[in-house]
């Protein structure tokens, strides 16, 4: 149409590397959400890309700014600041995650093509349970005993028994325990795939006198390990609860994890 102005295209590949930095962040997780991540894992992108920004400062305002380099001198600055080899790691792979996504070749915010790598660290054996230790764990709590020390009993047993993460056992319900046929229905995994797994028929009787005692009455969407209020238990929670427990039995280690060390074994 006369009297229009022709569009004139920008350079794309200049567009592309002038892309905010931030702006390309919030655009990787809001895909992330729509794909389904879980709240934790978002929480850790997010956390370790603020990490990342608070160190290089606006030196890293665009996609373009960002070259291998910068994580040789953030991994020395992380080393610097005392942090672990497994927490540097657990950085590394959350940036590494977002910035592989910018270098996708159907997105190409950034166009030169590098690699991120993790730090090597020495093997250490996990700090397992020792018999006697678990022994104190399992030990059944007397009747009078509180609804906490009951719950936490058997969710030792659980772990021990299944082999189950903090995530799984905290979104178990009533209605995902079917002790009949001795099974359990897993809705919340890591790998976001539905499983089942079986009960020992110990478990099952473990599982069945915690019910008997103090779930007996609740419906089938109810937690099977709630907290004291009856809502969901959150991870922080039961960590908390748990390390409170094991001092109760005269054990130091508190790191829920390593039960599932015995179960492996």
């Amino acid at each position: 149409m006369a009297g229009q102005r022709k569009r004139i295209r920008p350079n794309a590949k200049y567009d592309m590397q002038k892309e905010y930095l931030e702006a390309a962040f919030n655009q990787f997780i809001r895909e992330k959400e729509v794909q389904g991540r879980v709240s934790e894992t978002l929480v850790a992108y997010r956390v370790a890309y603020e990490r990342f920004c608070k160190y290089f400062g606006d030196s890293v305002e665009y996609c373009g700014d960002i070259a291998v380099g910068l994580f040789t001198d953030w991994t020395l600055a992380m080393r610097k600041e005392g942090l672990s080899t497994a927490t540097i790691n657990h950085n590394l792979g959350c940036m590494r995650a977002f910035i592989y996504w910018c270098m996708d070749s159907g997105r190409k915010y950034i166009d030169e093509q590098f690699k991120i790598r993790l730090v090597k660290a020495q093997e250490t054996p996990p700090k397992d349970y020792t018999i006697d230790e678990v022994k104190a764990l399992l030990r059944k709590p007397k009747n009078k005993a509180k609804f906490t020390e009951w719950r936490n009993y058997a969710i030792c047993n659980f772990v021990i028994g299944t082999g189950a993460r903090l995530g799984t056992l905290v979104a178990i319900r009533m209605q995902d325990i079917d002790l009949k046929n001795g099974t359990v229905f897993y809705q919340h995994t890591k790998n976001k795939k539905l499983q089942i797994a079986n009960l020992s028929p110990q478990l099952v009787k473990i599982l069945n006198d915690y019910i008997t005692m103090w779930r007996y009455d609740v419906e089938d969407d109810d937690y099977l390990f709630c907290n004291v209020s009856g809502e969901q238990l959150t991870k922080a929670g039961l960590t908390q609860s748990y390390r409170e427990y094991t001092h109760s039995r005269g054990v130091n280690k508190t790191n829920i994890h390593g039960l599932r060390h015995t179960f492996a074994q």
